[in-house]
């Protein structure tokens, strides 16, 4: 299941990068998954986050990998909107 669960979040990765959609709430939802691999979130797109999840690392990584690529691409509203979301996130993972 595990293996599944991991091919289907990467497969949700590449749906939401901004080559694929257009839509910047996708970077949001990226933004709220990268939350979820840190342990900061108990869903990751709309799925329930199990509390052992292979590749964990390897996910988180890639999520903040494509979220990047948006960076690129965002309005300075969406920019904005994004870096508030992480860097709130962020300051949630140094003070645990």
């Amino acid at each position: 299941m595990s293996d599944r669960y991991v091919a289907w979040i990467r497969d949700k990765l590449t749906e939401h990068a901004p080559e694929t959609t257009p839509d910047p709430a996708a970077a949001t939802q990226l933004a709220h998954a990268w939350a979820a691999l840190t342990g900061h979130g108990t869903q990751i797109f709309g799925m329930e986050m199990p509390a052992e999840l292979g590749d964990r690392e390897a996910l988180r990584e890639e999520c903040l990998a494509v979220l990047r690529r948006w960076i690129a691409v965002l309005d300075h509203e969406h920019k904005d909107s994004l870096r508030q979301m992480m860097t709130a996130y962020s300051a949630q993972h140094v003070a645990r």
